[in-house]
């Protein structure tokens, strides 16, 4: 991989990664288009990183309001995060709660299959057919079930089916935003909370998947100037794609992305036999 391919695959991911068109699934079709046959995991693992840093700014009052509200919890004696009354806001406390609660599944479905689809990265046939499930999971964004009271958080049977469509979205091709949104709307959750609970669930996801590609790391890989590249031009057009996800998902326009998968994944289709 040559500085040029990676600031294109770098730009690719920022757009990709927020909006619900699946970046794993771009990145496979793009180095399979650059002819690298092999898959670029820990540049793959960088460019996240850059789309980390995009959701650490955007999110950053929420950030700040579970880091404040939960040393103000551990320092109260006699305080629940479930109840009423204590010391101080337990709103931050109580995300930090369903930020864990949905992670348990999110991990389990990435170490028990981390090795199947890393697999299916070098399959642009594969990455069609799961963009096409992708696409047809956005159409029910246009249907999402009445609001139900979710004040500031999901509930703890929200955040774990949530975890669940997280995990899944390991697959490439796959949307992770699309599904964890998708799948908030239709439990019922409010679109501003869809919204915020998935990408703040984002976060251990993409720590831990840096973690586990740092640690079965090899000596074939991107040199560091070529990682840099992709997370940076990342960083910088995630944060634009993520304030035009908001407004979207804010307006209901969810769906809108869903022909665009549709055709890419027919593309992937005449990839695989090209």
């Amino acid at each position: 991989m040559n500085i040029p391919q990676a600031l294109c695959l770098g730009v690719l991911q920022g757009i990709t990664e927020f909006l619900p068109v699946s970046s794993s699934g771009h990145l496979a079709l793009a180095q399979h288009l650059f002819g690298l046959q092999e898959p670029q995991l820990l540049f793959d693992v960088a460019v996240h990183v850059g789309t980390l840093m995009a959701v650490f700014l955007v999110f950053r009052s929420d950030l700040l309001q579970i880091l404040k509200d939960t040393l103000s919890f551990f320092g109260s004696q006699h305080s629940s995060p479930f109840r009423s009354g204590g010391r101080g806001s337990q709103t931050g406390v109580k995300m930090a709660l369903m930020i864990v609660v949905g992670s348990v599944p999110t991990a389990l479905i990435g170490l028990s299959l981390r090795d199947f689809f890393e697999r299916l990265f070098t399959s642009p046939a594969t990455v069609g057919i799961f963009l096409w499930i992708t696409g047809l999971f956005l159409i029910l964004s246009r249907w999402p079930r009445i609001n139900r009271n979710h004040l500031d958080a999901p509930h703890v049977l929200d955040a774990l089916v949530i975890g669940l469509a997280q995990g899944t979205a390991i697959g490439p091709g796959l949307s992770r935003s699309g599904l964890t949104i998708t799948t908030g709307l239709l439990l019922g959750l409010k679109p501003e909370l869809a919204f915020r609970f998935s990408f703040l669930l984002s976060i251990p996801a993409i720590l831990g998947a840096l973690a586990l590609e740092t640690y079965h790391l090899g000596g074939n890989h991107p040199g560091w100037h070529i990682l840099a590249v992709g997370c940076f031009s990342a960083f910088l057009v995630g944060w634009a794609a993520l304030r035009i996800l908001q407004s979207l998902v804010g307006k209901g326009k969810l769906f809108y992305f869903a022909p665009y998968c549709f055709a890419v994944g027919t593309l992937a289709f005449v990839l695989a036999f090209w």
